[in-house]
């Protein structure tokens, strides 16, 4: 990789429109002219990382990374190295060019302090070879708005209110942090300015905002969605694309499902990108008229610091774990020692004591939130029981109730 080189791309220099139309290339995505590139400019957040690898004149390969925070069991937050916008031209593989920015790009969080990593991985066989593994999923359901009749059993409390999208954008952060649940991150304010078409995005169309509010007016949650006509021989088979639902209360979420399951002129609600366990199908008379069609993984984590990320959440099992972590890159290696107790309180930290159980940092990382199977990974070979029910217990003091999610792309 002699005649290769590695630089910074600051957003309002030239080489950021080669950067971006590399990024289109291998997303397949629309090739960026110049109006498209300084409207993107415009809008970039200088506070990201951005990187680029050249041959000659030519960018080959980009990396994007920032600071930011995971939601994890408890509330907390977790400071985290999140990664985007990497590519690699198909010219320019098996060149060891990826190897090279994420490794470089791990390091510096690590020194930096961060205790995890994460992203959303295009090819899943890619990332697990850098230690990151699967730690949130969503799942895409199907609702038959004809037969999905709430339960007369279902609280409810407060309003809901179609809202224009301007007003949304001064409503819909509160409420995003307020509904935070693990596996959320922060949102940039430029992932807000381009959802609510303020980035000048000529393509950018509108959606129905629904907001709820609880009985002293105060907003409290949102969902939006996008209608799509259909008729066939004057029969109704129109369907609402559901983008997000974001509930920080319990009769928010039934109050917005009321509304969405109602819709006029709608025969099924579609939406691609919610929890794995959704409480939708029990809030209805009919519980096979809300579907799970499928799910898959989605953020993918990458510990750093074990003892930092465990001790910052919560735990619904008391217990003590002692765990050995194998990481080829050594900054998540080592021997710890996890002990919850009976409040929920955690701490995780390194420890001299033989190991009860082994696992790869990839394992460690797709549990850590509370999803996964540890069991299963014990099964496939991943992990080494050195004293037997060391498995079913540190899965049972990670496990959590409701599983992780992380509700927006990055």
């Amino acid at each position: 990789m002699a005649d290769l080189s590695f630089t910074a791309v600051d957003v309002d220099a030239p080489l950021f429109a080669a950067f971006r139309r590399t990024q289109a290339a291998v997303f397949l995505d629309a090739y960026p002219d110049d109006e498209a590139v300084e409207r993107r400019r415009k809008i970039a957040e200088r506070a990201l990382r951005r990187s680029a690898v050249l041959d000659g004149e030519q960018v080959v390969a980009t990396y994007v990374s920032w600071d930011t925070h995971v939601t994890v069991p408890g509330g907390g937050l977790v400071p985290a190295d999140a990664v985007s916008g990497v590519t690699v031209l198909p010219t320019h593989r098996r060149r060891g060019i990826l190897t090279r920015m994420i490794v470089a790009d791990l390091a510096d969080a690590a020194e930096r302090g961060l205790p995890v990593a994460i992203l959303i991985a295009a090819e899943a066989p890619i990332y697990g070879r850098y230690g990151f593994g699967p730690a949130t999923e969503t799942a895409h359901w199907s609702i038959d708005v004809r037969a999905a009749w709430l339960a007369p059993t279902v609280l409810h409390a407060g309003t809901v209110e179609v809202v224009a999208e301007p007003t949304m954008r001064d409503l819909a952060p509160a409420i995003f942090e307020a509904a935070r649940r693990p596996g959320a991150l922060d949102q940039l304010d430029s992932w807000w300015d381009v959802r609510f078409g303020l980035a000048g995005d000529p393509g950018h169309k509108p959606t129905t905002w629904l907001v709820h509010r609880d009985g002293d007016g105060r907003p409290d949650g949102y969902a939006t969605y996008r209608p799509e006509e259909v008729w066939v021989d004057r029969e109704i088979r129109s369907v609402a694309h559901v983008e997000q639902v974001q509930a920080a209360t319990g009769t928010a979420y039934t109050g917005l499902w009321k509304v969405l399951t109602s819709l006029d002129l709608v025969a099924r609600v579609d939406a691609a990108e919610l929890a794995v366990d959704e409480p939708l199908p029990w809030l209805l008379t009919d519980v096979r008229a809300a579907r799970q069609m499928s799910r898959s993984d989605f953020q993918w984590s990458r510990l750093l610091d074990p003892a930092e990320a465990l001790s910052a959440r919560r735990y619904e099992s008391p217990g003590v774990v002692t765990f050995e972590v194998v990481d080829p890159n050594h900054w998540a290696g080592g021997t710890f020692r996890l002990e919850a107790d009976v409040d929920g309180a955690g701490a995780c930290s390194r420890a001299k004591a033989s190991p009860e159980i082994t696992l790869p940092v990839e394992v460690l990382s797709s549990v850590w939130l509370g999803a996964g199977d540890l069991s299963a990974a014990a099964l496939a070979g991943r992990v080494d029981e050195h004293v037997a029910g060391t498995v079913d217990r540190l899965a049972r003091l990670l496990r959590t109730t409701r599983a992780p999610w992380t509700p927006t792309w990055f």
